[in-house]
């Protein structure tokens, strides 16, 4: 191959890598809204809005669906579960969390105690609502680029 072939097949290739398969949102930036491979951010639990502490991390969820398995970060302590979901059905296994204590637990009770209630789920424009049996909004996520 000449080096005319090499500038050529690199352009190519460059122009390739920038083309991204990812749909975009309604605000282009990249978030794709599914309940999958999208990190989902608390901003209201059992009623309550979410306030992240000075200093504090974002609590997160995110859905796997090829292992059906949601991990994430509670506030406090990374967590792991399982999930069934069909249509807008939607239930989680136990909750399983690393065993570090914190100053402030809120986020993270209220979290898991809304995954243990959930029962149904749906999108709200861009945001999920997990609810429960009485279709109370339990938790209210916005989406994040993973």
């Amino acid at each position: 191959m000449g080096p005319a072939k090499y500038l050529i097949f690199g352009a190519m290739f460059a122009l390739a890598a920038c083309h991204s398969n990812e749909p975009n949102s309604a605000e282009g930036d990249g978030v794709t809204y599914e309940l999958t491979g999208t990190r989902w951010v608390p901003v209201q639990l059992g009623g309550a809005s979410v306030k992240i502490g000075e200093g504090a991390r974002e609590a997160y969820i995110v859905f796997n669906s090829k292992d059906a398995a949601v991990v994430g970060y509670a506030g406090c302590n990374r967590i792991s579960t399982s999930y069934k979901q069909t249509g807008s059905r939607i239930s989680f296994g136990d909750v399983i969390a690393t065993r570090m204590v914190c100053s402030d637990m809120a986020t993270e009770t209220r979290l898991i105690q809304a995954m243990d209630a959930a029962t149904d789920w749906r999108f709200v424009g861009p945001q999920l609502e997990l609810l429960d049996s009485k279709k109370t909004i339990v938790a209210r996520f916005d989406p994040r680029n993973l």
